[in-house]
């Protein structure tokens, strides 16, 4: 999955992402999940799009949040409102970290896991390269299964959300590492 290198935009907006996590190298046996998330990000890639959503405007590695990448952002706007299968190998790809609640150290990598099974439908997508004017991104999932690609038995989450923003151009929210 790709890991943002790279300073972006904060938008305006809302979101729930909550679900269940089993993870017992960070003592999480089905534990109750509930992000909160308050910070959303959009950055264009190509001819796709980068969307972050978490809690908190702190690095990837420090946070809690969803990623999501969309491969080919002409494709899904001109597919809005239809659910779209996500997969490590998709058009859209998606990714859980929880590096706030399991924390990393120089013994441990940060805590990033990977959408294998679900879908997401989106109802609006900021896609500059389609419509420079529409800055809105909005999109629900439920019952996504995101998985540690070496050990899916042991580390695994299953989530559902939803987010809606707008994409405001503007510094950097984040300085570049």
């Amino acid at each position: 999955m790709l890991v943002l290198a790279f300073g972006c935009s904060v938008g305006v907006g809302e979101g729930e992402l909550t679900g269940v996590i089993t993870d017992p190298v960070c003592g999480l046996e089905g534990a109750a999940v509930d992000v909160g998330p308050n910070f959303f990000v959009a950055d264009d890639d190509r001819d796709g799009v980068v969307i972050r959503v978490q809690k908190g405007g702190d690095f990837l590695v420090l946070s809690d949040g969803l990623s999501i990448a969309v491969a080919d952002a002409a494709r899904e706007v001109g597919r809005l409102g239809t659910p779209v299968e996500v997969g490590p190998e998709g058009d859209v790809r998606m990714t859980f970290h929880y590096n706030h609640t399991c924390g990393f150290d120089r013994d441990r990598s940060a805590t990033v896991l990977t959408a294998v099974e679900g879908t997401i439908t989106f109802d609006a997508l900021w896609a500059p390269e389609v419509d420079g004017d529409q800055l809105e991104s909005s999109a629900s999932f439920s019952g996504v299964r995101f998985v540690d690609l070496a050990r899916p038995d042991e580390r695994f989450a299953v989530l559902d959300g939803w987010f809606r923003f707008f994409f405001n151009r503007g510094r950097p929210a984040q300085r570049y590492p």
